[in-house]
């Protein structure tokens, strides 16, 4: 009897795909769609964004985690990938993800289904980050010097290559509003450029260990941070920086900022926050999980995402006692 009832779901499962598929006229015959699983809310996740009020999550295996207007989490309906996705971003009405094997994929109905856009696995590189300026106009930044430029929405893909002694991994940018903009990377390979990319010069940074993230403070300061608890702070746009002391050893993967609070995401469940004036403080989160992303929900709370999925920070009383 049971094993009929698993049938029947999983036809009705396929069935719905199906329909939303040919709904949406993105039917790919080579795509690989992400499974619907009953614990992927409690799966690794990578990145973190909102489209208004949706939050949008992605991780492993092609997973896209949904919240909309404060709701429960749920999985989206038709994701074309079954990679790990490490970066979603928001931009001009749309979602834009990438991840492993170079793929990136987009949606337009706040995260519901996806289309894919480019897939390359023989390349063996990973979308660490995507930054759009608006629907047509984005860069894509990851592993092993991968930046792609696209000019038309992502129909088409660009090979750029900034750095020919590069190839370490490029794992986040940051944009001003004037064009300049900041890429963190790994083993001392980070990056600014004052003409919005058309070229790329290295930056001198006083520890040249791997800085996996980047933060912007306010009009001009930034804060880069990674490996082992490292943080520099420059307001200059890069031409000097000043080593920040975080207190931890715990390498840091992400941060968020509002209303003067800052707060990072690091390994092994610990938060560090810092307000205004203030030193930066050490909390160690229930979970004990190592965090990959934090996301603010602007009114003092935070999302914090990594593995077993994502948690609130300040913590619900029912984190904090480990109940479900």
């Amino acid at each position: 009897m049971r094993r009929n009832y698993l049938i029947l779901m999983f036809l009705c499962a396929a069935l719905t795909v199906s329909v939303v598929i040919y709904a949406n006229g993105a039917a790919d015959l080579d795509v690989d769609y992400a499974e619907h699983l009953p614990l992927a809310t409690e799966s690794m996740v990578l990145d973190m964004t909102r489209a208004g009020d949706t939050v949008v999550a992605v991780g492993e295996r092609g997973h896209v985690l949904l919240k909309h207007d404060g709701g429960q989490w749920t999985q989206a309906e038709v994701v074309p990938t079954r990679v790990t996705l490490t970066s979603v971003t928001y931009a001009d009405g749309r979602l834009w993800a990438g991840g492993h094997d170079a793929v990136i994929i987009t949606s337009g109905d706040r995260g519901e289904t996806w289309t894919r856009l480019h897939h390359d696995p023989d390349r063996q590189q990973a979308v660490m980050d995507l930054y759009f300026t608006d629907e047509d106009n984005g860069v894509a930044i990851g592993s092993y010097g991968l930046y792609l430029q696209t000019r038309d929405g992502g129909q088409t893909w660009e090979d750029i290559e900034i750095d020919p002694e590069g190839g370490y991994h490029l794992n986040k940018m940051l944009r001003f509003e004037d064009g300049r903009r900041l890429i963190a990377g790994e083993a001392g390979y980070s990056y600014r450029s004052y003409d919005d990319g058309a070229t790329w010069e290295r930056l001198a940074l006083p520890y040249e260990g791997s800085m996996w993230g980047a933060l912007r403070l306010d009009d001009e300061c930034v804060l880069f941070f990674g490996l082992r608890g490292h943080a520099l702070e420059s307001c200059d746009f890069g031409t000097t920086w000043t080593e920040v002391a975080t207190g931890t050893e715990a390498s840091i993967s992400d941060g968020a900022t509002w209303n003067g609070k800052v707060l990072m995401a690091a390994n092994s469940g610990v938060v560090l926050t810092k307000d205004d004036g203030h030193s930066w403080k050490a909390i160690k989160h229930s979970s004990g999980v190592d965090f990959a992303a934090a996301l603010s929900l602007g009114d003092g709370r935070f999302l914090l995402a990594g593995e077993d999925g994502v948690f609130e920070y300040p913590e619900t009383p029912a984190e904090e006692s480990g109940d479900e």
